[in-house]
């Protein structure tokens, strides 16, 4: 299969609505910033880790 792996794709089109600028600005908002700068870094872990765990595990997903 060429091209892009799956959990690249899957990791960045998670991050895109996720970590997108509006988002972030209607989150600051709401709730004080260092809960913010706490939900940013456990997405952008989360988001790593799944995207690093379905590119290890993509011979079993095609």
């Amino acid at each position: 299969m060429a091209g892009v792996p799956i959990g690249t794709v899957l990791a960045f089109m998670m991050s895109v609505t996720a970590l997108s600028l509006p988002s972030i600005i209607m989150l600051s908002k709401v709730v004080k910033p260092k809960l913010l700068g706490i939900f940013i870094g456990i997405v952008v872990i989360g988001i790593t880790i799944t995207g690093y765990l379905f590119n290890a595990l993509q011979f079993l997903l095609v």
